[in-house]
């Protein structure tokens, strides 16, 4: 089994990356765990080393970028959300058919973008799905080094300041993905990352997405449940 490190970004509270890093360390005991951050936000146990960078927490697409290009790491990472759990072994072995994998989406490509969200003007995608605008999620990602990452900061600063704020990463994934600049694979949302609502034995992922406020209210639940120690309560269960 090969080893793989694994990379997240995260300012602020940091109750929900440390339960990330308890499941890595539970399945993945012996990668290597960074973290990049601000100079505010508090240190975390138990990752490899902490890498801390100017932050615009106004503009937080942008921020994320530029600390996974400025960590220069120059070996396989997975690059992480941190309102993730991890619920299996992550290794190299999943990755060796390509430099770069993106995570495909696979659930609520039907849903039409909100073209107001967060105070944006996306009017221009008035209309349209997230299936055929953000096909990719940036929530899970696998590169061979850095320089994909140098790539895709590039892209989001040619583009509108609004997806500096949000949007920009799923932006620049697309653009990226479709000039062909890398050699790309792509692995499911269902078997990579999925939502907690689909986090079933008919659907056993990698690691489970709590993304937005409903989803996140389950994480500690869910984290405890993949923490406990199996020898003593004599069962699987299920999520």
């Amino acid at each position: 089994m090969l080893d793989i490190n694994f990379v997240f970004f995260h300012v602020g509270d940091v109750e929900q990356p440390r339960l990330l890093v308890k499941t890595i360390r539970k399945f993945n005991p012996n990668s290597n765990i960074y973290f990049i951050t601000d100079n505010e936000t508090e240190s975390i146990d138990s990752v490899t080393d902490t890498f801390r960078i100017e932050c615009d927490r106004e503009n937080l697409m942008t921020s994320r970028l530029i600390g996974f290009s400025q960590l220069k790491l120059n070996k396989p990472a997975v690059y992480l959300d941190t309102d993730i759990l991890i619920t299996q072994p992550i290794t190299l072995d999943l990755f060796l058919g390509h430099d770069v994998y993106l995570c495909l989406r696979s659930h609520q490509k039907e849903g039409l973008i909100d073209t107001t969200f967060r105070g944006l003007d996306l009017s221009e995608y008035s209309g349209r799905t997230f299936g055929e605008i953000y096909p990719f999620l940036a929530c899970f990602t696998y590169t061979k080094d850095y320089h994909f990452w140098e790539d895709c900061l590039a892209i989001l600063m040619s583009l509108d300041k609004k997806f500096h704020f949000w949007y920009g990463d799923q932006e620049a994934l697309r653009i990226i993905s479709d000039s062909k600049k890398y050699d790309m694979g792509y692995i499911d949302e269902s078997v990579i990352c999925t939502l907690p609502e689909f986090a079933t034995k008919q659907e056993a992922s990698y690691s489970i997405h709590f993304k937005g406020k409903g989803r996140k209210k389950k994480m500690l639940k869910v984290a405890e449940f993949i923490l406990r120690d199996k020898s003593k309560d004599g069962g699987d269960g299920e999520i």
